[in-house]
This record gives structure tokens, C-alpha cells and sequence, in this order.
């Protein structure tokens, strides 16, 4: 038998639209105009159908007519039509339970209190008794679900602007809560939640446990059971599938759990291992005798990730796995434009006025351009809705006004509205343009652009932005219809607007491959989130392409913003910044830590006490305060309080007196030394490094000069002033300690066998924070190691 019909109205006459347009007849317009006369000749209705010959006489148009006019002639006409499939027991059964459902009596007419058209916006479930013009998908749906095979996880498919989540939720999930469906018996006591995959910040599955709380705590049935908050939270770790077993203990046999995946394509912008076992975990959770079933909804050009998931293809591959949605055809458009205006009991909009006027020639008009144009379905929910506010004042929906230059009939509505809206931004608009969209649309190598969600906060000091954002909204083309811990959630009304917005289109087509990268970004650091990754050391991104990125993501406009999320702006942490802090990891190993002091080098090494500032080296100096050394063979030492560097003079420092015209070349620094010809591979040394090859009188003539440049007492330390900072002032064997440790040091163990980078092994470094000390570089002192108390 036919499905019970849900008790409105449109679902018999949509049902007898499509009886009607099975005739052969009907294919041609002169046959049509015969057939009707031929079946309702001779009744009162037929003089209003005697429409001048520019009007197509449609299906709708005529059953309209038929009800509202003469609703004897729908019985005439049910006759005519039982006389024309007489051998076709189907179309006859079909015929005998219209008759029935319309001779039942007439059926009082839903009513709806707001505007009846939504614009962009998707058709949730609370828009039921304004959705129309799907009714035949919406019973192909529910036979699809009611198979044996393969119903418990379906996927609606198709293409951008196709209405996939309308169907789902104005249609199957209204007629579920609702009671409406025979297949489905019970259904009012099912548990319905729905979720998209980025509902949440941190994955898919704590957006469906997030939206399994929200409709647990809201469904009759099941809010007084427990503390769902509790129980959900001793459940955080366990399978969807115990989840789902717990969800349903207790609950009437007939109840069953119905997850509506909303935008299914958002989980290919996630991990590809958090995305599998989310995916094999929603499967497995659906296997019988489970209660538990999905309904998701896929764009089309987003079922070539499916191939990558062999859980989930091997469910879009079985029997009834896939429901392939295709675009409206021309008589459910015009269903879609007549419906929400001549079959639902309009309350609210102006109290006391008129009933609204239909043009009969709009929705034949307004069908034909949403038909001959790609992503037409959302081109026309956006034209209807302007269109209604046109027309507010005179209530009449009239073709006149939609062909007038002013509205400029269906093709470019959405461009047109947004420029406008663009423009009342004054000069600043571009610029806002990039800020407010660069967080709302995904773009990926494979895929035709997105959009993402966004937290309203994100634009915070961002005022211009926010003044865009609530400009946008008012013209019904960024919508905020989440709350995120009461911070409103933005997003794009459409992916229509992606596409049908010539300067957003432009826009992001010129940006693309930085889009990409932003994106890229994006997901690399939910993966990375997942790790230790506050002190993780390692991540996707190599050091030396991480400043790449930033610049091209900066030049982009879209680097502050990636920067806001913690877990990116410690993923894009500058490469100096990060190599200087694996420096001081004690088990970074030496030969890492011999290339970061090489990699300083070509970057700059930022270090203090490293370089040099306008040609005079800049010393940094640590406080050694006095005390007693014993130098084995020489007796005691007291030791003045005295500074030292922090770092042997590096080759940029010593190149800096060379290069000097009053340094090296100067016969002042040099009395009573001896001079040589400078040693030319002192300018081939990297700057960060000790300078080597100096002797004794090199190093004497560089302090005299340094002495003069910074007017301060600057000499070799003494013998016993090296060796007290060596201890650490404390006697220590080495400057750290009492013990010889790998890796604190450069010296033939470390297995480098060449000079280093000062201060790259700062584990080794005295209690004072004077490096190498111990390692890498001889070093000469003022006096005589084997005469420490000569001068």
C-alpha cells in the first residue's frame, strides 16, 4: 500500500501533481490543454482554465484551481486519470487512496507565523509546514531507509545547492517527529540529534556527543532518565557503539536513535585518523540488532574522499547505502515558489491585512530561470525572499516586479545584493572583505571552495569587521544560527554565495593557493593538537619553511587570524625562535645542535653577546664574584670579583677589529707585541663561532682596542680567574658539576670534531652562565698556565 500521508495538504496534491504529469499527454502543451478538456469539459472549473495561451498551463497550476475554485472537479479528474491507467494496478491504487484521502473532507491548512520564504538558509525541522516541492524525494527517501539492507547508514547525495539538508530535516526528521510516516511506526519516541562534523573545535566526536546531550535533555522521553551530563561524561572514551547502548536501554521498544550527520564533506577537512575511526566507529555503531541509525548528507563532488574510507564505501556500495538527490525539476520549483503562499495560513506578518496575491505566471517564470542555472535552488530561495520584501507593501508576489530592472529577475540577485552591501563598507570594504571572508571559506587542491564557521569573537578588536559581519547578516548572506559558549558561531548562508558573488569569486580564486595553505595549516595543527604539542619538539612543518609560510600566509591577509589559535601560532613559531629553543632541550644531540649554531649563522644569530652592533663587538658580561682557587702545583689563588663574557669572542667580534680602520691596522693596540698580517681565514669563519687561529698577541691587541671602544678595563683573564669562573666558584671538576656529562660539552666525545657555534651546548654552562668554558676552543689567558702568579 502507499505510504500514510503526513496530513498536509501538499503531500496528496503533490502526489496527484506526479500522477498527472505521468500522462503522455501531458509532455506537450496543446495535448495538456486537450486533456484537461477532455476530462473536466462541461464542469463550472473549466472556465478558469481558460488561460491566454503565453501561460503554460502547469500541474499545480490546475490542481490549485481545482481545490480552491471547485474541489468536485479533483474527483473528475481522478476519474479521468483511473480511465487512462486502467491497466496499470500500481497508478490504480495510487488513484483510489487520493480519492479516499480527498473525499476525507478538506484539511485545515498549517500555519505559520514569519516570513515564508528563508532565503539561503537550509530548511531545518521547525520549517516543515513551508517546505514543499519535495515531497516524492521524501517518500523515495523513507523507502530507501525502510530497506533491509543497507538503511541504517545512509548518505543523501548531491550537488551543492541540490537542498540535501532540507530534505533531512524540514522533511524526514519533521515527519519523524511528528508520527507521520507508517513505515516507521513509533517514531515519536525515536531520539533525533544532529550534528555537523565541526561543531565542535576539537573533532567529530565530540560534536556528537555535544548534540546527543543537547537532544537528550530536550526529548521527553529520554531527559528524565538521568543525568545525561554525567552519564555522557563517564562515556567520553567509549565507542559510539556503547553509546548508543546506552542511550537506548530503557527506552520504549520502538524508539530508535537517528543521527543526522549534517554536511558530511566537513570531516574530509579532518585527520585522516580521527576522520577513520570516527567513520568505522558510526558504522559499527549501526550494525543489527542495533537501534541506532545515520543519515548523512554528502555533497557530490566530495564522493571521491569516500574511495579513501573503505568502511564507508562498502556502505555507500551496498543496497540502499546511497540516496542520490538530483536538482528540483520545473514542477517542484514551482511547488516551492506557490506553496509557502497559497497552501499555509500566513499569521504575523501584517495582523488585519489582505491575504497575499500570487501571480499565477511567477512561479512557471521564476521555475524556468532556477531551472536553466546552475546551483538554480538557492538562486531562487534568495530571489523569493528579496522578492517577498519587495513586495511587502502592495502584497502581491507579481511577475511585473521580478522583471523589473530594478529586481532584474533570477542570474546575478546574489551578487548584486552582496555588492550593494559591499559598498555601503565605503573604501574600507575590500580590505573588510578579506578579513571577515578569509575565516569563512575552506579551500582545498581537490574541491571546489566551502565554507567553515567562525566564533564572532575572532573579530574582536576587529570593529570594521564586525560592522561587515552584522551588514552581511541583515542582507541574509552570513548567518549566525549557533551559540558557542555564548559566543554567536558566523558562517556563509550558502556556498551559493561562494560561487554566484563575482568579486568574492575573484577574490578567493586570486588567493587561492594561500587559501589552500591557510587550510593546510588548519588541519596539520588539529592533528598536531592530538600530540604533546606544548613541548613537542618535532612537528609538520620544517623550521626553515615555516617563515615562507608565515610570509606568504601575511602578504595574504590571513596570518593574524590563523595566529589567535594557540595550537597554529605554536605550530608557525618563527624558525629562529624555535631553533633557540631545541637548544635548550638537554637531549637535543650534539649533532643537531651543530647544525642550529650553522643555521643561526645564515639567519643571524640573535643571541646577545654574539655579534656585533655598528662595527663594536657586543660583549656579554657575567658577574664572577671573589674568592679562594687552589691551582694544582701553584698553591692558592685569591681571586678579585671580575667580569667575563658569557661566550668566547666569536669571529663577527674579532672581524669587527680587523675591519676597523683604528683596529688591527693600528700600530696603538700593538706596543711591546708583536704584529702579523692578518689571517685570511678569519673571514671565512661563520660569524657565530669562535675566532680561531688568534695567538696570544692577536688577542692581546684586540682587548687594548675593545678597551677604548667601550671605555671600561677590558683584558685576558688571569690564569686563576679562568680557572675559579671554570669551577663555577665552587670547586666543581667541571663547570656544571661534580660528574662528566655527554652533551655539555664540545670536546672529542661529542663526535663533531670541529669547532661549533658559542653557547650551543648551554647545559655546559657555569653556575654563572659563562659558556664553553669546558669544550670547542682553547682559550688564552693573560699569564702563564704553568707560571700563574708572572703577569
Amino acid at each position: 500500500m502507499p505510504p500514510t500521508p503526513s496530513g498536509t495538504p501538499h503531500d496528496v496534491y503533490a502526489r496527484l501533481e506526479h500522477l498527472l504529469r505521468g500522462l503522455s499527454e501531458w509532455e506537450q502543451e496543446r495535448d495538456r490543454r486537450a486533456l484537461l478538456r477532455d476530462m473536466l469539459g462541461g464542469h463550472p472549473v473549466w472556465d478558469y482554465l481558460q488561460f491566454d495561451d503565453s501561460v503554460a498551463v502547469s500541474a499545480n497550476t490546475v490542481i490549485g484551481i481545482c481545490r480552491d475554485k471547485a474541489p468536485g472537479s479533483l474527483s473528475i479528474l481522478l476519474s479521468g486519470l483511473r480511465a487512462r491507467f486502467g491497466t496499470d494496478p500500481t497508478r490504480r491504487e495510487e488513484i483510489d487512496f487520493l480519492s479516499s484521502q480527498l473525499d476525507s473532507g478538506p484539511r485545515p491548512r498549517a500555519v505559520w507565523h514569519d516570513v515564508p520564504y528563508l532565503g539561503l538558509t537550509y530548511f531545518d525541522r521547525q520549517h516543515a509546514p513551508i517546505f514543499f516541492g519535495r515531497e516524492s524525494e521524501l517518500n523515495q527517501l523513507v523507502q530507501t531507509l525502510n530497506k533491509e539492507q543497507g538503511r541504517r547508514f545512509a548518505v543523501v547525495l548531491g550537488p551543492s545547492g541540490s537542498g540535501k539538508s532540507s530534505l533531512v530535516r524540514a522533511g524526514l526528521w519533521a515527519a519523524l517527529e511528528k508520527g507521520e510516516l507508517a513505515q516507521m511506526p513509533g517514531s515519536r519516541h525515536w531520539l533525533i540529534s544532529a550534528m555537523t562534523p565541526t561543531d565542535s573545535d576539537d573533532d567529530a566526536t565530540a560534536a556528537l556527543r555535544d548534540s546527543t546531550r543537547q537532544a537528550l535533555q530536550t526529548h521527553e522521553s529520554f531527559r528524565g532518565r538521568c543525568d545525561w551530563r554525567q552519564e555522557l561524561r563517564r562515556l567520553k572514551d567509549a565507542p559510539i557503539s556503547s553509546l548508543a547502548e546506552a542511550v537506548l536501554d530503557g527506552a520504549p521498544p520502538e524508539a530508535h536513535w537517528l543521527l543526522i550527520l549534517d554536511q558530511m564533506e566537513e570531516l574530509f577537512s579532518q585527520p585522516d585518523d580521527s576522520r577513520a575511526a570516527f567513520l568505522e566507529g558510526l558504522i559499527q555503531a549501526t550494525q543489527p540488532p542495533s537501534r541506532f541509525r545515520v543519515v548523512a548528507t554528502l555533497r557530490a563532488d566530495f564522493y571521491h574522499h569516500c574511495a579513501r574510507q573503505p568502511a564507508l564505501l562498502s556502505v555507500l556500495n551496498g543496497d540502499g547505502g546511497a540516496f542520490h538527490l538530483g536538482l528540483p525539476d520545473r514542477r517542484s520549483l514551482e511547488r516551492m515558489v506557490s506553496g509557502p503562499l497559497t497552501e499555509v495560513e500566513l499569521i504575523g506578518d501584517q495582523p488585519g491585512s489582505a491575504p497575499w496575491f500570487l501571480d499565477p505566471g511567477l512561479p512557471p517564470a521564476i521555475a524556468s530561470d532556477a531551472e536553466r542555472h546552475p546551483g538554480g535552488l538557492a538562486l531562487m530561495a534568495f530571489a523569493l525572499r528579496e522578492l517577498y520584501e519587495s513586495c511587502r507593501h502592495t502584497r502581491r508576489l507579481d511577475l511585473a516586479t521580478y522583471n523589473s530592472t530594478q529586481f532584474g529577475r533570477l542570474p546575478g540577485a546574489i551578487g548584486r545584493r552582496a555588492d550593494r552591501t559591499l559598498q555601503s563598507l565605503g573604501t574600507d570594504g575590500p580590505a573588510v572583505l578579506k578579513r571577515v571572508f578569509s575565516r569563512l571559506v575552506r579551500v582545498t587542491p581537490d574541491d571546489a571552495p566551502s565554507r567553515r564557521r567562525e566564533r564572532l569573537s575572532a573579530w574582536a578588536e576587529d570593529e570594521g569587521a564586525r560592522t561587515a559581519i552584522h551588514k552581511f547578516q541583515e542582507a541574509r548572506l552570513l548567518v549566525s544560527d549557533r551559540v558557542d559558549a555564548g559566543d554567536p558561531v558566523i558562517e556563509v548562508a550558502h556556498e551559493a554565495l561562494l560561487r554566484e558573488w563575482p568579486t568574492l569569486a575573484r577574490w578567493i580564486e586570486t588567493e587561492k593557493e594561500e587559501l589552500q595553505l591557510a587550510e593546510r595549516v588548519r588541519n596539520e595543527a588539529r592533528a598536531w593538537m592530538r600530540g604533546n604539542w606544548r613541548e613537542t619538539r618535532s612537528r609538520p612543518f620544517a623550521p626553515e619553511y615555516v617563515d615562507s609560510i608565515r610570509q606568504r600566509l601575511q602578504s595574504a591577509n590571513l596570518l593574524d587570524g590563523l595566529l589567535e589559535d594557540p595550537v597554529v601560532s605554536r605550530l608557525l613559531t618563527p624558525e629562529l625562535e624555535w631553533i633557540l629553543e631545541e637548544l635548550q632541550f638537554p637531549d637535543t644531540n650534539n649533532l643537531r645542535r651543530w647544525q642550529i649554531g650553522m643555521r643561526l649563522a645564515e639567519l643571524g644569530d640573535p643571541r646577545p653577546g654574539v655579534g656585533q652592533k655598528n662595527g663594536i663587538p657586543g660583549i656579554l658580561w657575567r658577574e664572577i664574584s671573589g674568592g679562594t682557587v687552589e691551582i694544582e702545583k701553584h698553591g692558592s689563588f685569591e681571586v678579585r670579583p671580575f667580569r667575563l663574557a658569557a661566550f668566547p669572542v666569536t669571529a663577527s667580534q674579532f672581524r669587527a677589529f680587523v675591519q676597523d680602520p683604528d683596529g688591527y691596522s693600528s700600530n696603538r693596540w700593538w706596543r711591546g707585541l708583536h704584529r702579523q698580517e692578518p689571517d685570511p681565514g678569519w673571514a671565512r669563519i661563520l660569524s657565530n663561532h669562535p675566532v680561531t687561529d688568534v695567538c696570544w698577541y692577536d688577542a692581546t691587541a684586540f682587548c687594548r682596542w675593545l678597551h677604548s671602544k667601550l671605555a671600561k678595563d677590558v683584558r685576558l683573564p688571569d690564569e686563576q680567574e679562568w680557572q675559579w669562573a671554570a669551577q663555577s666558584q665552587a670547586g666543581y671538576p667541571y663547570p656544571w658539576g661534580e660528574d662528566w656529562e655527554d652533551g655539555h660539552a664540545n670536546t672529542y666525545e661529542s663526535g663533531i670534531h670541529h669547532t661549533t657555534a658559542v653557547g650551543i651546548f648551554p647545559t655546559g654552562d657555569s653556575l654563572q652562565g659563562v659558556s664553553d668554558l669546558a669544550g670547542n676552543v682553547w682559550e688564552w689567558c693573560r699569564n702563564r698556565h704553568d707560571d700563574p702568579s708572572g703577569t
